[in-house]
């Protein structure tokens, strides 16, 4: 796993901050922080993803260290079903997560007050199949019989090992793993409450969903590139492109860690409504285009670019499902907005584990879906180049395993798999990770914390099920 940004992801928020709400107290910030990460994320637990409060406290904020257990009691929640909203307390600091209709859950903020955002709504918008189940993967859910020559044995064998925790007694809550092979999926699990139909969380693979929208909307023709921020002649800023926001490669200063309470990411998660506003005004910290630095804030202002291009609300919020989601099958995919009414496209994608595996597929085919060119090849192809500074681990929008220094004496993230894999991943444990050579997608989705879960052994296991031994060479 890239260490500079995924080693900060794995333990939940509001858990890293309780050491410092100790160390800090009385920080009325801190605290504020803290329950509007545990309100947030039980909302969208509950009423998208349809899981229970208990859960929640089982899993994402499930106490991993010893302060951590005496911390975790101090939180107080209240869940209200009829005005779909939770409420968490800690200390002195109140935090309430709302539902929104086909939008999922927003927090409350002074600038959007509850009956505001309880009257956000995104317009429903009809998919096209009247019953999938009678309609032919991947665009509908009748699965092929035909093999397709992979070794259904030592699949099983591997995605046993993904549901199965670790001897050092850490649980690594695999909720879903989905193996498609040459456009098929051949192999599905799911842990005891979750489903084929259970929407889960994606986290920071949204921005990969991103991307795939900002390629729509420039196919369209719609996409504005102007910052409203940046318009003066004397801002470097204005220098900034698209490809620069995609690539993370556009310069301006960010903290995206999530053990420091005060780190930009954090700030604009969950202290501040204008999410894109909050990266906006970020000073320049290298010339664009020469410096890697990831950033949750680039995501966003992306979205807000998106929204602006499209035009009014109502038309924005429908516009996923409609030019995109829709025509790839994924009917059970949302993303979640800011208080202000932007898609938080860096974090709050919600997808069922088969829509995950179709956006991977839709990579894995270079644009290509269910026999229609629904993204440019190019651009698919050109995602897989490194960004400047990344040292081969990120492209476009994606994560890769490419050599990180041309050939010098620096090893690949996974130097046992292919150089031109990409992967998706979010916080906690979700994967979706693409092998075009192999015509492989694997989805893994979870809530695993302090780097239990073996991804690099999953994927191994899975080619090697799926590549003759006398072929894994290359």
């Amino acid at each position: 796993m890239p260490s500079h940004y995924h080693a900060a992801m794995r333990t939940p928020v509001a858990l890293l901050l309780l050491p410092s709400l100790l160390a800090q107290a009385p920080s009325r910030e801190l605290a504020e922080v803290a329950a509007a990460y545990a309100a947030k994320v039980a909302a969208s637990a509950i009423f998208v993803s349809g899981r229970t409060l208990d859960s929640v406290l089982a899993e994402e904020l499930a106490p991993t260290r010893p302060l951590e257990r005496l911390i975790r009691p101090l939180l107080r929640f209240d869940v209200d079903a009829t005005a779909g909203t939770v409420t968490c307390k800690l200390g002195g600091a109140t935090a309430v997560a709302v539902r929104t209709p086909n939008l999922g859950c927003v927090l409350v903020r002074p600038d959007a007050p509850l009956a505001t955002l309880q009257q956000r709504a995104a317009p429903e918008v009809t998919a096209p199949l009247r019953d999938p189940a009678t309609a032919d993967w991947p665009v509908g859910d009748r699965l092929a019989s035909t093999p397709t020559g992979i070794d259904l044995a030592a699949l099983d064998r591997a995605i046993d090992r993904a549901f199965r925790d670790p001897d050092d007694g850490r649980r690594v809550f695999s909720r879903a793993v989905v193996v498609l092979h040459k456009g098929q999926l051949v192999r599905e699990r799911y842990a005891a409450g979750y489903g084929a139909d259970s929407m889960l969380p994606g986290w920071s693979m949204t921005k990969t969903l991103t991307f795939a929208l900002v390629l729509a909307a420039q196919q369209a023709g719609i996409w504005q590139t102007e910052v409203p921020e940046w318009r003066a002649d004397d801002d470097a800023r204005r220098h900034i492109t698209t490809h620069h926001l995609l690539s993370m490669t556009a310069g301006l200063a960010w903290s995206e860690r999530y053990d420091d309470p005060g780190s930009d990411a954090l700030r604009m998660l969950f202290a501040s409504s204008d999410h894109a506003a909050a990266y906006t005004a970020q000073p320049i910290a290298a010339a664009a285009g020469t410096t890697y630095l990831y950033s949750s804030g680039s995501t966003n202002l992306l979205c807000r670019q998106l929204r602006r291009s499209v035009g009014d609300d109502p038309t924005y919020w429908a516009w996923p499902r409609q030019h995109l989601l829709l025509r790839l099958g994924m009917r059970n995919t949302l993303i979640e907005t800011d208080p202000s009414g932007t898609f938080v496209g860096s974090s709050y994608g919600f997808a069922t584990a088969r829509d995950w595996a179709r956006l991977g597929l839709l990579f894995q085919q270079r644009g290509r879906f269910a026999g229609e060119q629904i993204l440019p090849r190019q651009a698919l192809e050109d995602a897989a180049d490194p960004a400047p500074g990344s040292r081969g681990q990120f492209g476009t929008g994606v994560w890769l395993n490419a050599d990180p220094d041309g050939d010098g004496p620096a090893a690949r993230e996974w130097p046992d798999l292919p150089a031109n894999l990409m992967h998706m991943d979010g916080h906690e444990g979700q994967y979706v990770v693409v092998f075009p050579d192999e015509e492989l997608v694997v989805v893994r989705l979870g809530c695993t914390k302090n780097g239990g879960f073996d991804l690099h052994g999953l994927l191994r296991a899975v080619r090697d099920a799926a590549v003759p031994a006398a072929d894994t060479a290359r």
